[in-house]
């Protein structure tokens, strides 16, 4: 499938109720996810990992990018306003990013037969045009400190955490399988 057909089929799939149910359950375990497993290390308290990836990886799976970017970006949003309510810390380019994550794995893993290799290339991409040049290049810009420090500090955290992502996400593929099939119909919806 091209990846306009991952694009128009995401898109046509918000047209079943079915779908924006599901896609609002997993916009709400983003947002929870958000706000209560994003976590800082002492030694490198401008690096945040969490798992608040896990909805969506699962939405990317299910319904692909369109989907993916509205969870991944409108939960980035949310979370924050609904976890600090008083001090609005939106970072547009740290949404952006968001979006664009959502956007990756819906790519990438919006087919029948997501392998390892698929989790891992999206992963990658991910790592490699987000979550390092991308957001390290806005919390440069926000905390005013030099782009190639911050890059190092958090390459050296996130990609083992990526592992450990890549692993969660091998494990969850096994699930949204067998749960596809049996509750969700994959066959009678979009190809």
């Amino acid at each position: 499938m091209s990846i306009l057909q991952k694009f128009k089929n995401s898109a046509l799939e918000l047209s079943s109720v079915q779908t924006l149910c599901i896609c609002s359950m997993m916009l709400a375990l983003r947002i929870v996810l958000g706000m209560f497993t994003n976590f800082t290390l002492a030694i490198v308290p401008f690096v945040k990992i969490g798992l608040s990836f896990i909805p969506v990886v699962l939405t990317a799976m299910l319904y692909g990018p369109v989907c993916a970017a509205v969870v991944s970006g409108a939960g980035d949003v949310l979370s924050i306003i609904l976890s600090n309510p008083t001090a609005f810390s939106i970072m547009p380019g740290i949404t952006l990013c968001c979006v664009i994550e959502g956007i990756i794995y819906g790519i990438v893993l919006y087919k029948d037969d997501v392998t390892l290799k698929d989790i891992i290339i999206a992963k990658a991409l991910v790592l490699v045009l987000c979550s390092l040049p991308l957001n390290t290049l806005v919390l440069s810009l926000v905390m005013n400190m030099p782009y190639f420090t911050l890059l190092m500090y958090r390459t050296l955290v996130l990609v083992p955490f990526a592992v450990v992502e890549v692993f969660i996400s091998y494990f969850m593929n096994k699930a949204v399988k067998r749960i596809d099939k049996k509750y969700l119909g994959k066959n009678k919806r979009l190809s």
